[in-house]
């Protein structure tokens, strides 16, 4: 996807299944940083500028999302690398059912691409 679509792009390009609300709220930037995520470097590029949301479940409606300005290596040591999502909040994106229709998502994977 070229710069240009990215701009006009107002739907998520990605959900992530987060039951404990695991996110912090940096007021200094103003932004939010979720727990940790398996998302791999090539991934991560693709997806900054690009709109993310958080959801309790799998047929559950997102109770936050925004726009993903970066990317926090996480502090556990585990075998695959694991980040943490930095995004900025778009209160359009409350209440967003777009990771409703995907298949697979969230039995036994909390991360869901829906580009």
């Amino acid at each position: 996807m070229n710069n240009n679509q990215n701009n006009f792009r107002t739907e998520p390009s990605l959900a992530l299944m987060c039951k404990s609300r695991d996110y912090e709220y940096i007021p200094t930037t103003d932004t939010f940083v979720t727990g940790d995520w398996v998302i791999s470097s090539t991934r991560q590029q693709e997806l900054l500028g690009e709109k993310v949301i958080l959801t309790e479940s799998q047929r559950s409606a997102s109770y936050l999302g925004g726009t993903i300005v970066g990317f926090v290596p996480s502090e556990k040591k585990t075998k695959q690398t694991q980040v943490k999502v930095v995004f900025k909040a778009d209160p359009s994106l409350v209440g967003n059912e777009d990771s409703f229709a995907h298949y697979n998502w969230g039995t036994g994977r909390s991360v869901c691409y829906l580009d």
